[in-house]
This record gives structure tokens, sequence and C-alpha cells, in this order.
């Protein structure tokens, strides 16, 4: 090979020089996006990728927490319903009640009328029949006395001897009145 003749073999920075590229440039530029793919990855991917799964965790945490409100609040809305019913049933069962024993007063109070006016007939059964009696015993009195007198009567014309058959026809006559 002659001095002022380019060799055979290349060297490798000579072939990358005739393509454009600078080594220690791309080197240079390597070593730096490395870098900045590691700090940006410690410093901004990361946390957003941890921000992120902790929003996806907040967000499945609050889907569950209102599954579970829905189901409180359906089970709440079946309690107020076995309760309301439940209520109703009650309100029945008072309402039954307080009819049963309004017409167990009715009942009692029919009795005590009935039992009242039975009183009140028997006292006026009583009283007629006192009166009744002591209307006879009066009748009897006023009797007696016609009786005395008409026997006067008869006994003093008796011994007068005449008006016989008028004195017992007066007689009778009255005691027909009194009765």
């Amino acid at each position: 090979m002659a001095l002022g003749q380019p060799s055979a073999i290349p060297t490798r920075g000579i072939h990358m020089e005739k393509l454009g590229i600078d080594l220690p440039l791309l080197l240079s530029q390597i070593v730096n996006f490395s870098l900045l793919a590691i700090i940006l990855n410690a410093v901004l991917y990361k946390p957003v990728l941890n921000a992120l799964q902790a929003r996806t965790e907040r967000i499945r945490e609050s889907l569950e927490n209102a599954e579970k409100v829905k189901q409180q609040l359906a089970s709440a809305q079946s309690d107020y319903d076995a309760k309301m019913a439940e209520a109703r049933r009650e309100a029945q069962n008072i309402l039954a009640q307080a009819q049963e024993r309004a017409r167990v007063q009715e009942q009692e109070l029919v009795v005590e009328a009935r039992a009242k006016i039975e009183r009140l007939e028997e006292e006026a059964r009583n009283k007629v029949e006192q009166e009744r009696q002591q209307v006879l015993r009066s009748l009897q009195g006023e009797l007696a006395n016609l009786v005395t007198q008409t026997a006067s009567s008869v006994i003093g014309r008796e011994l007068q001897g005449k008006g016989h058959d008028e004195l017992i026809k007066k007689s009778i006559d009255q005691l027909g009145r009194l009765n």
C-alpha cells in the first residue's frame, strides 16, 4: 500500500463520520436520554401512575360504597314496608279490639237498662199492689161501716116493723156503687 492511499480497513469512526454521526455526541445523547427517562420515570411516570391507581381505587371504593348504600336503601325500604305493614296490622287489631270493647259495653249497657226497667216495673207493680191493697182496706172499712149502718137501720126499723124491703134495696145499691 502506498502511503498516500487510504487503507483498505476502514475504521469505525470514519464510517460513522461518513454517515454524519458523531459517536461521542451520540453516546452522550443516549446517556442523557437514559438519564431523562429514569428521572421522568421516578419523578413523573410513577407518581402519575400511582395517582391513577389511587383514583381507580377510590372510584372502585365509591362504586362499592354506592352499591352498599343502594343495598342498605333497599333494605331500609323493605324494613320500612315491613314496619308499615306491621303498624297497619296493629292498627287493625287495635280497631278490632276497640270495636269488640264497644260491643261488649253496648251489651252491658243494654243489660243494665233492662235490669233497671225490670226493677222500675217491679217497683211500679209493688206500688200499684200497695195502693190496691190500701184501696181495698179503705173499701172494706167503708163496707164495714155501711154494713154496720145498714144493720143498725135494719135493727132499728125491725123494731119499728116496716120498710125492710126498702132498706135492703138501698144497701145493695150503695154496695154496687162502691165496687
